[in-house]
């Protein structure tokens, strides 16, 4: 373990970053996550009353033009919305079904999040010479020092910082942690939202492992966070991330949600076979698609071929190896091992398995907890959480999750079970003397408030 002392920083430099902090603008706001596509980048979802559903844009729509500016990959898209003219009007071209359509997008500000029992704090923190915006979430008018989490997000090029979406599930995670007596903390990455640095898109998986270890080292001098009691939250490839910080910096325990267990060849190979089958392909399908997929992968991920030599002379590969980040991130998470950190971890762990994801597997989440009871026994537990799914939201099963978000590109509600599931565990593991039942104001489907939990002392 490394000192905490080593996360200290002269007062110089803390009043540096504060006054810098805000000198950080908000972003521009377009209102869509988007995925790389052949014909420029296609909408995969859309904020509820944004610019660009207000505009009439839809899910499924390939977004090949803003402005003047051709799109044709993520970065150009994110770089466009940022230099785009706040309170401005931007026309936009589409591919709709193979028909082009044009529509006016209002671009604006981003607001702030708002809640009437939490406040998001909007700081900043220096990575690498630039600056990373990051949102701390603490509950409205403490004294005391709390506990705290790092959120250590998904793969891709996303916004954690979403003021409108109130179902946005790295949000709502937030904000209930934080009604709960919790401090969080959530970061942007490189190049996204009002983050400078580099495309994210262009990061690697260690420049963005970087960024999260600056991210600890801040939440340990944060206001009103006991340093003895921060612990990491990790979620899908932020699942590789958590337990590697954890070796070397003091956290008091891990928890990760929708994890990769196993080696990723082995990894990506069994979510290929797995949607391959809800899909409805048959087994031999099924079985050209493997063989396929693990030659474009070794060639990308082992050999570190170039994508335009592979597709040369295997076109499907433009599919097969189809990430939302660039080759050499993807390659240094290949050549990871994913059992060694957990080996070492000598705090509490808990792993939670959503019974609806069909992009992980129950035995990999297994398999962590094993790894960690058997170095250290006692130390590790496992915990489903009925019908959510990879995205932390409830979706009842595999089939009717891969229908939803594959076929129908539907989002649903936010899995508030995982927010309970949290609190108490962090109760158990912070002496926080009691678990005080209230009553969130988030409603259900069936329109009856969610049962949540308040640390206490």
């Amino acid at each position: 373990m490394l000192n905490r002392y080593r996360f200290c920083c002269s007062a110089v430099l803390v009043c540096a970053l504060s006054l810098r902090a805000q000198e950080l603008p908000r972003r521009n706001m377009f209102g869509a996550a988007v995925s790389a596509d052949g014909r420029g980048v296609l909408i995969t979802a859309l904020v509820p009353d944004s610019p660009a559903q207000l505009a009439g844009l839809k899910v499924g729509d390939v977004i090949t033009r803003l402005g003047t500016t051709s799109i044709l990959n993520v970065g150009q898209f994110l770089q466009a919305v940022r230099a785009a003219t706040p309170a401005t009007t931007m026309s936009v071209a589409v591919d709709r079904a193979g028909k082009p359509e044009s529509f006016s997008v209002h671009i604006v500000p981003v607001t702030k999040e708002a809640d009437p029992d939490v406040e998001t704090v909007y700081s900043a923190l220096q990575v690498g010479g630039s600056l990373r915006r990051t949102l701390v979430t603490v509950p409205k008018g403490t004294t005391r020092n709390l506990p705290a989490v790092l959120l250590i997000g998904g793969i891709g090029c996303y916004s954690v910082d979403n003021p409108s979406d109130l179902n946005d599930p790295y949000r709502t995670l937030a904000h209930d942690l934080g009604r709960s007596g919790v401090v969080v903390m959530r970061v942007e990455k490189s190049g996204i939202g009002d983050s400078q640095g580099e495309p994210c898109f262009e990061t690697g998986f260690t420049e963005e492992s970087e960024m999260y270890a600056a991210a600890l080292a801040a939440l340990f001098r944060e206001p009103h966070v006991d340093p003895h009691r921060v612990f990491l939250f990790g979620h899908s490839i932020g699942t590789l991330v958590a337990p590697r910080l954890a070796v070397v910096n003091p956290v008091a325990g891990v928890i990760v949600a929708e994890a990769v267990g196993i080696n990723w060849f082995e990894y990506e190979l069994a979510n290929l076979r797995r949607q391959s089958v809800l899909g409805g392909d048959s087994p031999a399908v099924t079985d050209d698609l493997l063989r396929s997929k693990e030659s474009c992968m070794h060639r990308l991920l082992m050999d570190r071929e170039s994508e335009s030599a592979i597709e040369s002379t295997m076109p499907d590969c433009r599919l097969r190896n189809s990430y939302p980040v660039a080759a050499p991130y993807m390659q240094e998470v290949a050549a990871l091992n994913i059992a060694e950190p957990w080996s070492r971890i000598n705090v509490p762990v808990l792993v939670l398995y959503g019974t609806a994801d069909f992009v992980t597997a129950e035995a990999e989440h297994r398999r962590i907890v094993d790894i960690v009871n058997a170095a250290h026994p006692g130390s590790a537990s496992f915990q489903v959480v009925q019908g959510m799914d990879h995205h932390l939201e409830l979706m009842g099963t595999p089939r009717e999750a891969y229908d939803r978000r594959v076929k129908r590109h539907e989002d649903a509600p936010y899995a508030k079970q995982l927010s309970i599931d949290l609190v108490e565990w962090l109760c158990v593991h912070t002496n926080c003397g009691r678990v005080e039942r209230v009553f969130w104001s988030i409603q259900t489907l069936n329109g009856r408030p969610d049962e949540g939990v308040m640390l206490t002392r």
